[in-house]
């Protein structure tokens, strides 16, 4: 009799199985929620959408549906009470119907438990709606994924089952910075680095801010007036002085998005600050151009710095917390390109900086015509910008060891105890004309002298600079 009884309730559990009258189906009740990680991963609460239970078998008062969560529920979360209904409207045959009501929440297992608490002697094909559930903003982000398993009880064991079904998906930032052009212009140092090699008098930098809307669950909300780019390099050659003594910088000009429509329309940025080493400016969802003109009359040239640019964009936005939306920042780096010379730069390494040390660097030009020459000092990570050092006259070599070392002593800033510094030498003038010899003399307390030769960026192995 027992052996008869398990074989009856095996194949009651296989007429469950094969007497259907639609597939078992556990999926998401519309599109599958991909909310991107800006909308949500510091979101106080998710709330992830409802699913839908498509039964294969026939269930009565008392059996269980079990979802099972692959992260934990947040505790606001209120499971409703109401009895959920589905009817010959919701996929049950004609006059059929069953309906289910929650029973409880076991959070050590992730698990919610809907009890049956009525239904019809046919039930297959009927379609629950389940409410969706509420997460943390962090712990959704964490995992990327939200899921549910659900199996079903008659209280002998699994009645259905079906593995994991992804209820949200979270998509990969929404926001991001893109760059139409970057700075690449090259200076010609045989026009006193006061133009750009060719026929082009301008460069410009051209950053577009862009969002990417979420396929479904919502997103976070780009907030022009609180989204800003800064950009960074040497602008000092641009700054004019009046005779008040205002500054401006007249040579750069900044226009962002403005207006309606697709592009948006540009204009001139009245937030733009600019200052020797920053412009700053609102940077409204869009294109934003920052434009350099260096002015080309015979009494307002400028010498132009071979730097690079790099930019901070700041974009504000909203999230998605269910409620109120909160104001969110995201950081977003971008290298903007460079402007470099076509002439010579050279680096002379491993300066000692002591007061018994006397740089001996020297300067020699093989070329037709004379060149301004310039430097900068690298100590423990500080830079020392020295202007002028002099002219590397024609077919001549000039000193300029003992004016950088002056320039170290002057800027204090260099160690004069177990320390070395680098030494780059720019000269206004075609790079195969100029060469560089550096070394240093070192003077005992008896006044013996030593002499102590050093490699330059051109001796050096091109991977070793």
């Amino acid at each position: 009799m027992k052996t008869f009884n398990k074989s009856l309730v095996a194949l009651t559990l296989m007429g469950a199985s094969s007497t259907v009258f639609a597939a078992l189906a556990y999926v998401p009740s519309a599109t599958k929620l991909t909310p991107s990680i800006d909308s949500i991963e510091l979101a106080a609460t998710v709330v992830g959408g409802t699913s839908a239970f498509t039964t294969a078998a026939n269930y009565a008062a008392g059996d269980t549906i079990s979802l099972t969560s692959n992260i934990d529920i947040d505790p606001t979360h209120s499971f409703a009470t109401a009895a959920i209904t589905a009817d010959d409207t919701t996929g049950c045959a004609a006059g059929k119907s069953m309906s289910v009501a929650f029973a409880g929440y076991e959070a050590s297992t992730k698990t919610a438990t809907y009890t049956v608490q009525a239904a019809s002697d046919v039930t297959a094909a009927c379609t629950l709606t389940l409410p969706g559930l509420t997460y943390d903003g962090a712990v959704l982000a964490a995992a990327d994924v939200a899921t549910l398993a659900l199996s079903t009880s008659r209280g002998y064991g699994v009645l259905e089952s079906v593995a994991a079904v992804e209820m949200i998906n979270v998509a990969t930032s929404q926001f991001g910075v893109s760059k139409t052009a970057v700075a690449d212009e090259t200076i010609d140092v045989n026009l006193n680095r006061n133009a750009f090699v060719g026929a082009d008098p301008t460069d410009v930098i051209s950053l577009t801010t862009t969002t990417v809307t979420t396929a479904a669950g919502g997103g976070a909300t780009y907030t022009d007036a609180k989204s800003s780019t800064v950009l960074s390099g040497d602008f000092s050659w641009a700054k004019t002085v009046a005779v008040d003594g205002t500054v401006s910088y007249p040579a750069i000009a900044v226009t962002t998005a403005t207006g309606a429509g697709t592009p948006k329309a540009q204009a001139a940025d009245a937030t733009a600050v600019i200052t020797d080493s920053t412009i700053t400016f609102t940077h409204p969802i869009g294109l934003a151009t920052v434009t350099f003109t260096p002015p080309t009359a015979a009494d307002d040239l400028r010498v132009l710095p071979s730097t690079s640019y790099s930019a901070v964009t700041t974009i504000g936005y909203t999230d998605a917390t269910v409620g109120t939306p909160v104001a969110r920042t995201k950081v977003i780096n971008t290298a903007a390109g460079e402007w470099d010379l076509n002439g010579a730069s050279i680096t002379a390494h491993g300066i000692s900086n002591s007061p018994s040390v006397t740089p001996m660097i020297w300067i020699q030009n093989g070329g037709a015509s004379n060149g301004a020459i310039s430097g900068s000092v690298n100590c423990n990570g500080s830079t020392i910008t020295i202007a002028d050092l002099g002219t590397a006259a024609a077919k001549s070599n000039t000193k300029v060891g003992e004016a950088i070392q002056a320039a170290v002593d002057a800027a204090g800033t260099c160690p004069t105890v177990n320390t070395r510094y680098d030494a780059t030498v720019t000269v206004n003038g075609p790079k195969a004309d100029i060469t560089m010899n550096a070394s240093y003399k070192v003077t005992a307390a008896d006044g013996a002298t030593d002499r102590v030769m050093l490699e330059t960026s051109d001796s050096l192995p091109a991977t070793s600079n």
